[in-house]
């Protein structure tokens, strides 16, 4: 339930089938992503259908993430892809979850502490990135006997490639081999091998491992030319509240910054930089009736305008994110990606979730009980 018109809507269906296209087309299992609230598409109703289409793990950043899926009901595996206090091991362990082991050093903390039999951890390994993990052959080789000695289920191991979006996969060939170098030499059965995000997935080949790492993909959204069939799973609409006609020389907006050409009929839509629609989409178009049309003046923390072209009656529903825009054409012309967008989108924004064309329920995070 909402009572603002503006929402995000979000298909199961296409989610489902963008499961299937991958699995398909890398024949691996898949750990699905879905950190940042599920890149804005919500992370529990997300992670809940990725784990009955066959996902073998969601992946998330942090530890509060991973709490926040078991607070609302998740059991499967969850897998944390950054760093963890040492001290917060034990809530891992309580909650079965499973953390990455970013350094020689985190490793050596964790084994000074008093129990960790039952932890659950992935080895990462720094191939080029220079973010977290472990470059070094030598720390893997200690933290791996290490962590063994202290009975650590040592499940995984991963890295992750730089520039997997680039037409040139060069530096992707460099680091899979320094990759399987690593394997080799520590000489140990891993239940999971990872390497590869949504581009890598997509466009390079890591035969050695038995699952991709996706999120974007999954969401239908393409940060590279691909020939895959996916399809976009979140739109994005609000309704037009206010309509007016306003007169040549006339100003819109803070500073003024929009001023009449002529008579002019100018709607406002209840959506703003407040829940992620940020100011520089000013000057760009939503659509209506498959029309597009220009948002003027500034965008305020909660409203924006638009110029029409004839007079719409209010409720009129206006696509910001859909059929006739899609986040690749935003995130093009906002000069950025189409992650950014995406995980802008906040909390205020109510997500409508659909499944054979149906409404199977909201979330209204403000006021979810």
């Amino acid at each position: 339930m909402f009572y603002r018109d503006t929402w995000a809507q979000i298909d199961l269906d296409r989610f489902t089938h963008n499961i299937d296209v991958m699995k398909k087309h890398t024949k691996k299992d898949i750990f699905c992503v879905v950190k940042a609230n599920a890149y804005g598409h919500g992370d529990y109703q997300i992670a809940s259908e990725a784990m009955a289409c066959g996902c073998k793990y969601v992946a998330v950043s942090s530890l509060d993430e991973a709490i926040a899926l078991r607070m609302q009901g998740f059991e499967a595996s969850i897998l944390v892809l950054g760093y963890i206090k040492a001290e917060n091991i034990e809530i891992a362990i309580e909650k079965d979850i499973t953390l990455t082991v970013v350094s020689r050093e985190w490793a050596e903390a964790i084994c000074e502490l008093k129990d960790i039999n039952g932890l659950k951890v992935h080895l990462k390994v720094d191939t080029g990135m220079n973010r977290i993990g472990m470059k070094k052959f030598e720390d893997l080789q200690v933290v791996l006997n290490l962590l063994l000695s202290h009975d650590v289920n040592v499940e995984g191991i991963y890295t992750h490639f730089h520039s997997a979006d680039k037409e040139d996969k060069s530096s992707c060939e460099t680091q899979k081999k320094w990759f399987y170098h690593i394997l080799d030499s520590l000489n140990y059965e891993f239940t999971w091998i990872h390497t590869s995000n949504s581009d890598a997935s997509i466009s390079f080949e890591v035969d050695r491992c038995n699952a991709i790492r996706v999120g974007l993909a999954l969401y239908g959204v393409k940060d590279m030319p691909s020939a895959l069939d996916l399809k976009p799973v979140l739109s994005l609409y609000s309704r037009v509240t206010c309509v007016k006609e306003v007169q040549a020389n006339e100003t819109v907006g803070y500073g003024a910054t929009y001023r009449c050409r002529q008579k002019e009929w100018i709607a406002t839509l209840p959506i703003g930089y407040g829940d992620g629609f940020i100011r520089a989409n000013q000057g760009r178009f939503v659509c209506i009736d498959a029309h597009p049309y220009e948002i003027v003046g500034r965008i305020c923390m909660d409203q924006c305008m638009i110029r029409l072209d004839k007079k719409y009656p209010v409720g009129s529903e206006v696509e910001i994110i859909g059929d006739y825009i899609s986040v690749e054409t935003m995130a093009h012309e906002l000069n950025t990606i189409p992650y950014e967008i995406l995980c802008l989108l906040n909390d205020r924004i109510p997500r409508v979730f659909l499944k054979n064309k149906e409404i199977i329920g909201s979330l209204n995070i403000r006021i979810h009980k």
